[in-house]
């Protein structure tokens, strides 16, 4: 009879185990991503790529200037000191990633993803990888689309 009992036992628990490792799954994946905490906000501030190009007038210019707001990444231009977008792209997710470093993630209107994460050696700096996935930053980092702070 205590063998009937402890396979009894056994299959109960097999079966609690078995229902908790399964209830995750089929859930939408949006309510398994990783949210925003409160503390979150966009970079304040305005950004210039690393990248530089001649102007029209012959003057050497950053690629984009960069603003963030808690829903957009604003590309644009300085014009007589002040900025004026152009494009922007979703922000997807805006994190603090840890302490005092920040995390974005994008999406273009082309479907494109990446990612902009504060730097581990200077706050003034965003590191730029055309990736949402961690394990591919190596291969993604972008150093000329990575952007310094301006103002």
């Amino acid at each position: 009879m205590k063998i009937k009992t402890i396979h009894a036992a056994a299959a109960l628990l097999v079966l609690i185990m078995l229902m908790t490792m399964l209830s995750g799954c089929g859930k939408n994946d949006a309510a398994n991503q990783a949210v925003p905490s409160e503390k979150s906000q966009a970079p304040e501030g305005t950004w210039q790529t690393a990248t530089m190009g001649y102007e029209a007038d012959g003057t050497m210019e950053p690629e984009h200037y960069v603003q963030f707001t808690d829903t957009e990444i604003l590309y644009g231009r300085l014009k007589d000191g002040k900025f004026v977008p152009e494009y922007s792209d979703k922000i997807s997710l805006l994190e603090e990633a840890a302490a005092g470093r920040i995390k974005v993630q994008a999406e273009s209107s082309n479907g494109g993803q990446y990612t902009y994460q504060t730097s581990e050696g200077d706050d003034t700096v965003l590191e730029y990888y055309e990736t949402w996935k961690e394990e591919d930053f190596p291969e993604m980092y972008r150093g000329g689309a990575s952007l310094s702070r301006v103002s």
